[in-house]
């Protein structure tokens, strides 16, 4: 079934919206794209600005345009590069500001460049198998401080949640249906509208101090570059909701009190009452090349708080994979030595024949019991009495058989990912505004025990 909405239209090709009570979303009759309800009322409410083309209130800023990767970055006149800040290459072209750059709010640097590469070194430092090289210092001279583009969003928010809570005892744990629904304020949440800086990364070092904010003045720029924000409305608009139904999760978790665990399914969120200011954040930012890649780290030029992508030196990995092997093989010393002097023995008592008959019998009987421990290690719960003197012995070697193996995917898999946590809900809730939680609560089922929930 479907119903006319005339007062929407598609933003793809203009065309009339239909509501879809199959799809849940307006459905365009002419191009088919589906739009959730949600995305558009906030489309509606987000503005675009410096549309227009420059003027002489520009005159005194260029425009630097990187012919490799089509970064831009804005400076005042006597600022120069030799290298794109993104993707680190040299071919540039500086040309006269095509269009307005009139943020309305700048927080300045404070952090300096010295102090930016000792955060960095530092932060490299905590991450294993980061080649040698990168601690070169043709490397951080590549650093390279830039004022990012941020919408900065004030806004009331009703959330809705859903999901389960779990009380464990003794035999298994109690699951519950839980719901919150929430209406809540929050101030200064910032999305990067650079497409140039991974939003991973601006996220990760947030957050910044917004009672720092001052009002625009070019003057700021001397000595740093800018850009200047890439990402309309529709391409925010997706990043905006859903890391709204995250802070939904978060506050819907942390109102729910007497639980062990939760897990939450979808949240619905719709913004109203918005208001957004154009903000530049200041960021200092190393990018560095390795095996064909290119790898960022950010420094808020605020705080100082640092993260990023780090590369993965092969060969510091392989050491530490031939550490980990050789590991192994001395934890089986106990087993193989006396093996070992076994085959000899046998070898100076019987002929060659008969010795490897009596070697190959006593190896097998000698191993068994390795066999039948490394066996025990994969069965599960079901087969074992729960408090049994076997089940213990289970888990314990399950225990350092589950340790072993996460230390070998741990070494497999450390990469440049990202070490840092993103801001909370409680990093932008407006402590100015209640915020109104209502939660229910019912009993739904007692799940019996299993090792994963003990």
């Amino acid at each position: 079934m479907t119903f006319q909405a005339d007062s929407r239209k598609c933003p793809s090709c203009g065309g009339n919206l239909i509501f879809s009570t199959e799809d849940q979303g307006l459905t365009c009759s002419f191009c088919g794209n589906v739009f959730d309800p949600g995305k558009l009322d906030l489309m509606d409410i987000i503005a675009d600005l410096d549309k227009d083309d420059s003027t002489e209130l520009e005159d005194d800023k260029n425009e630097i345009v990187c012919g490799a990767c089509g970064a831009h970055v804005i400076t005042d006149k006597n600022t120069t590069a030799t290298f794109c800040a993104f993707c680190g290459s040299p071919s540039l072209v500086t040309q006269r500001l095509s269009r307005q750059f009139r943020p309305d709010y700048l927080i300045p640097f404070k952090i300096s460049r010295e102090d930016a590469q000792k955060r960095i070194e530092r932060f490299a430092k905590t991450r294993k198998y980061v080649p040698n090289n990168f601690y070169n210092r043709s490397t951080f001279k590549k650093i390279t401080g830039i004022y990012v583009p941020f919408w900065l969003m004030d806004s009331a928010c009703t959330l809705h949640t859903n999901g389960y809570a779990y009380k464990n005892h003794i035999s298994g744990r109690d699951r519950y249906s839980v719901s919150s629904d929430m209406e809540i304020r929050f101030k200064n949440v910032p999305f990067d509208g650079a497409l140039a800086i991974e939003d991973d990364i601006m996220e990760s070092i947030e957050p910044f101090d917004c009672s720092e904010l001052k009002e625009f003045k070019t003057s700021y720029l001397q000595g740093f570059y800018s850009q200047r924000y890439d990402l309309s409305a529709d391409k925010l608009s997706d990043r905006i909701l859903g890391r709204l139904q995250r802070y939904g999760k978060e506050a819907a978790s942390a109102s729910l009190s007497g639980y062990d665990s939760k897990t939450f399914g979808i949240c619905t969120a719709r913004p109203h009452d918005l208001t957004q200011k154009y903000a530049l954040f200041p960021v200092w930012i190393l990018t560095y090349e390795y095996d064909g890649l290119i790898y960022k780290i950010a420094v808020n030029g605020q705080t100082g708080k640092t993260d990023g992508y780090l590369p993965t030196s092969k060969l510091k990995r392989a050491l530490r994979l031939s550490l980990y092997y050789a590991h192994n093989a001395l934890m089986t010393m106990p087993i193989v030595i006396p093996l070992i002097l076994l085959g000899i023995l046998i070898r100076s008592h019987f002929d060659s024949f008969l010795a490897c008959v009596y070697f190959v019998l006593i190896c097998v009987i000698f191993c068994l019991p390795v066999f039948s421990m490394y066996r025990l290690a994969k069965i599960q719960d079901e087969d074992f009495t729960r408090f049994s003197a076997l089940n213990i012995v289970r888990k314990a070697i399950r225990k350092f058989y589950d340790k072993r193996k996460a230390t070998l995917l741990r070494i497999k898999n450390d990469t440049s990912v990202l070490v840092g946590e993103r801001p909370s809900v409680n990093e932008y809730y407006d402590t100015t505004s209640k915020a109104v939680i209502n939660n229910r609560e019912v009993f739904d089922l007692r799940e019996s025990y299993t090792d994963r929930d003990a």
